[in-house]
């Protein structure tokens, strides 16, 4: 089911009045001025935003799938993980019951947003994690970069397009580390994995002080990428980042434990005395 939501877009060939359906291997067209909502079976909606280009690949009940050639989509999904799939020409979005936006440019490079849940970023091998409130770019022949949250430093952010798609190398992680807040475990996680094993002990050790690790996860099981350790590495990173963002505004969370603080209120003046 599809439905227009403003101008005129076009489903294959066909101008789409209000409604209609869209069969698979056709094409969603948007111009600059058209808006189309995507009914995902029964499992969530896709809005089209103006200047995209999506065509459908499968609908199954194991496998929705769409393709985003160039353009916008804000994608909304309730359901079991994996069931959810969109194709860019530089990775693949996996559903993990999440709402994002996701957007593809002239050369295939994407951004993702997520704004609910989670999102995995796959690519030949290569896969990015991306939680509630976390940003990643994929490029052409690369694929996914390191996730970073909406409001990572602009020198991490800088020193992670670096590294991940400009051959920052040393220098580039060396900045990652001196910029990461507490907050930005979650992509000093996924960079212990990316580095060469000679700069996996200062990147392990930069985490390790930012977010004290776990019981049970060592630092040479880390650096040897257990795939246990780093998971439960992971568990207490990504709970602590979604307290913090479902708690923003509301409560103080410490960003080394995800536990909460009290919030600090400038201090009441002094009654005057007559």
């Amino acid at each position: 089911m599809i439905e227009r939501q403003a101008g005129r877009p076009l489903v294959g060939a066909t101008r789409l009045a209000a409604a209609g359906t869209v069969r698979v291997g056709e094409w969603i067209v948007t111009d600059d001025s058209s808006v189309a909502v995507v009914q995902v079976g029964s499992i969530g909606r896709v809005a089209v935003k103006p200047g995209s280009r999506v065509q459908v690949l499968a609908v199954r009940p194991t496998d929705h799938r769409l393709a985003l050639a160039r353009g916008t989509i804000d994608a909304k999904v309730d359901a079991p993980p994996r069931l959810f799939f969109v194709e860019t020409p530089s990775g693949t979005a996996v559903d993990l019951g999440c709402a994002y936006t996701l957007e593809v440019d002239s050369l295939g490079n994407s951004r993702l947003h997520v704004t609910g849940g989670y999102v995995e970023l796959q690519w030949r091998g290569r896969r990015s994690i991306v939680p509630l409130g976390a940003i990643a770019a994929t490029r052409s022949g690369v694929g996914p970069g390191v996730p970073y949250l909406a409001d990572a430093p602009l020198a991490l952010r800088r020193a992670l397009d670096a590294f991940d798609f400009g051959r920052g190398g040393a220098a580039a992680v060396r900045a990652v580390l001196g910029a990461a807040r507490p907050e930005d475990a979650l992509s000093l996680w996924h960079l212990l994995s990316r580095v060469d094993g000679g700069a996996r002990g200062p990147v392990y050790d930069r985490l390790a002080s930012l977010v004290p690790p776990p019981a049970g996860v060592t630092r040479d099981a880390a650096l040897a990428l257990d795939e246990v350790v780093l998971g439960r590495y992971w568990e207490k990173i990504r709970r602590i980042v979604w307290r913090r963002e479902i708690l923003r505004g509301i409560r103080d969370i410490d960003p080394r434990t995800g536990t909460a603080r009290p919030i600090q209120t400038s201090p009441r003046a002094p009654a005057s005395h007559r």
